[in-house]
């Protein structure tokens, strides 16, 4: 076993006497660095602060702006977060910005001077605004925004007399896909990409068609005479998981659009080279493995064939930019748990790193992800914090100039335990990563209860970041385990495969020893109460916490949160759907009965002898509470203890900061109620 403690400020201060534990009131005091804009000159850093308010239990956004000095940052508040801005994006000239605020009842755009402070909305019409892009001259912006239709009615339904109170109309259903786990039951209508003057007026409609004709947002040519984007616009398009999606181009006037790419798979983020010449793109080949890992492609536009640059690079990548000179690329990408930024040669070739590590910024829980920007020659990013949310670093030459955290202040006034970085050997001699979380006041002459946590996805990571949740377990005695598993990212494709039965696999399956191997690892340190075993985790780790009780009864309690217990009711019933039946457990339920049921962990139902506690959103739709309610009731026909926790009107991301609160002290409540004393 290697093990590693992270650098040093990760232990508990023993100056501050009066520090206190981390307590579930911190999550409305703490607050996190997110969404890193770098100005074209480099002279500027727009960031948001990102807080939960206790008064309204909703997030607050704020986005600020730091000077870069020579020597460091100042910073200034630029807009408020009751606001609501989002999508904040530079023009060419670095003088001003563009975002989207809500005015007349919808967002709509807004631009501001940065040095005069003051944003101004420039559409006012009834198109909702997103993904903002200026042009190259700073005089137009695209955004993309759906053009809705009427809602379908059944005919023949009288007229609702005036003042009248009758029931909601019905929602008719004809889609293959009709919600989604963010935004709900989907509104007639189609998504299109606009341009609009810079300076207001009326919106130019550049897409035209009766289904949605583009995905996400678009990125200019360099000269501004068009535009690139991701559409799929292929026959039964709902019914695809990861491939489908092409690239195309559109003139800034309009017209008909060029498809660009027409590869088997998906190509998304499309951008071309400073000289126009070039198409990078970020793209997952079609398959039918678990895991399609995202790469950097390049293609010139005069022909000749696609080219995997991150071929050599074997890791996901999230993101990329152009280098002014167009030889080579910037790219962010997944790496054992962090996220890296590096430059890689237009033809291929070895990452050289410039950021080595960006901190995840989901703070409910260690995922990795985080933000990165560039300009200038000025690199900035979310920090890696362990005992803290992430903050804002910023490099320039290779070297941290500068570094904005709203966090010490409540650092100062808390104890908290060291977090520790170890390696262990799967059942098979695979190598796993995982990290552990001590209490405060840790003291290894005392016997611990130990709690694994499991990450979802399957394919996400967990890595060295502060987690309000881990720290909250920490915080009530136990010390908690997290890893990455085989079906991780951030290890190379055939270990996020690991999952597949392609490399042998199967989803759940041989990770399952890979979890247990690390808690096994963990009770041979004097310190790990192998009396006191607990287990839990969200999504794909709710589908491992049911696998394993099905599988062991080692553990004295568990926490599903929102899993997966029946594929079937997963494949018809998910937003995600298409990918299931596409990737995750390849064809149909009633095709497949016996693979379906074997890959169910309610087919384990009836070896379950471990106390349980399911907690899910009503409104989840990725795993809908369906196969939570069923799993429950399950447990107690058999007189297994067990308790279920429902989320009114939250999503599968677990609803408002105090519904995730109340989760995580549910979980606390539940694993004290087995403790072995």
């Amino acid at each position: 076993m290697k093990i590693a403690l992270l650098a040093a400020g990760l232990l508990a201060s023993t100056a501050a006497l009066a520090a206190s534990p981390v307590e579930p009131a911190d999550l409305y005091r703490i607050s996190m660095t997110d969404n890193v804009e770098v100005s074209p000159d480099g002279a500027h850093v727009l960031f948001t602060r990102m807080q939960f308010d206790i008064q309204t239990d909703r997030r607050v956004t704020e986005w600020w702006l730091a000077r870069v000095e020579k020597t460091g940052l100042d910073k200034r508040l630029l807009i408020p977060g009751q606001v609501g801005a989002g999508g904040v994006t530079w023009a060419p000239d670095g003088k001003r910005i563009a975002y989207v605020a809500p005015y007349l009842g919808k967002p709509q755009i807004w631009v501001m001077d940065v040095a005069e402070g003051i944003g101004r909305p420039i559409t006012s019409g009834a198109l909702a605004a997103r993904s903002l892009a200026w042009s190259p001259d700073g005089a137009r912006i695209a955004f993309t925004a759906r053009v809705e239709a009427p809602t379908p009615r059944i005919e023949g339904m009288p007229e609702k007399p005036a003042g009248a109170t009758w029931a909601p109309d019905p929602r008719l259903i004809s889609d293959w896909q009709y919600r989604t786990n963010d935004g709900g039951y989907i509104k007639a209508g189609a998504d299109h990409l606009f341009v609009v003057a810079a300076t207001g007026g009326t919106p130019t409609q550049l897409t035209r068609g009766d289904a949605d004709q583009i995905e996400g947002g678009a990125h200019w040519s360099p000269d501004g005479q068009s535009l690139v984007y991701s559409a799929d616009s292929r026959p039964a398009a709902e019914r695809r998981g990861y491939d489908g999606v092409d690239l195309y181009r559109i003139s800034a006037t309009g017209g008909t659009p060029e498809r660009l790419t027409s590869i088997d798979g998906g190509e998304r983020g499309g951008k071309l080279s400073p000289d126009g010449q070039v198409l990078a793109w970020i793209g997952q080949p079609k398959t039918t493995k678990f895991y399609s890992q995202p790469g950097l492609w390049v293609k010139k536009l005069a022909g000749g064939e696609p080219v995997l640059v991150t071929a050599s690079l074997d890791r996901p990548v999230g993101d990329f930019e152009w280098a002014k000179d167009g030889k080579s690329l910037t790219v962010a990408y997944g790496d054992v748990g962090l996220v890296k930024v590096a430059s890689i040669p237009v033809s291929g070739g070895p990452a050289k790193v410039i950021v080595p590590a960006i901190g995840g910024t989901r703070l409910y829980l260690p995922s990795s992800g985080g933000d990165w920007s560039e300009g200038g020659g000025v690199h900035a990013f979310t920090t890696v914090e362990a005992d803290r949310p992430a903050a804002l670093g910023v490099m320039k030459a290779g070297k941290l100039i500068g570094k904005i955290d709203f966090n010490d202040k409540w650092r100062a006034d808390k104890t908290i335990g060291a977090m520790e970085r170890l390696t262990w050997k799967a059942p098979d001699g695979l190598t796993i990563e995982g990290w552990i979380q001590y209490p405060p006041n840790f003291d290894p002459a005392k016997k611990y209860p130990v709690a694994l946590e499991i990450h979802g996805g399957p394919n996400g990571d967990y890595g060295p970041y502060f987690s309000i949740t881990h720290q909250l377990y920490a915080a009530a005695g136990y010390v908690v385990l997290w890893s990455n598993p085989r079906g991780s990212t951030g290890y190379g494709e055939k270990f996020a495969n690991g999952i597949t039965p392609e490399y042998g696999g199967e989803y759940p399956g041989p990770d399952l020893g890979d979890l247990l191997a690390g808690v096994d690892e963990v009770l041979k340190r004097p310190w790990a109460d192998a009396r006191n075993q607990f287990i839990g985790g969200g999504s794909g780790g709710g589908v491992l916490t049911t696998f394993a009780i099905g599988k062991t009864d080692r553990f004295n309690a568990a926490a599903a949160l929102r899993p997966v217990t029946d594929w079937s009711i997963q494949a018809l019933t998910s937003d995600i759907s298409a990918v299931t039946l596409s990737n995750w457990v390849v064809g149909n339920p009633w095709d497949n009965r016996d693979l379906y049921w074997r890959r169910s962990t309610f087919s384990l139902i009836g070896n379950v002898k471990t106390p349980t506690l399911l907690i899910t959103g009503e409104a989840d739709y990725r795993t809908p509470i369906a196969q939570t309610e069923a799993y429950y009731q399950a447990l107690k026909v058999r007189g297994i203890p067990a308790m279920m926790v429902r989320l009114p009107e939250a999503n599968h991301g677990m609803g408002r900061p105090s519904q995730w609160l109340q989760s995580n002290l549910a979980v606390i409540d539940w694993y004290n109620r087995f403790l072995v004393k």
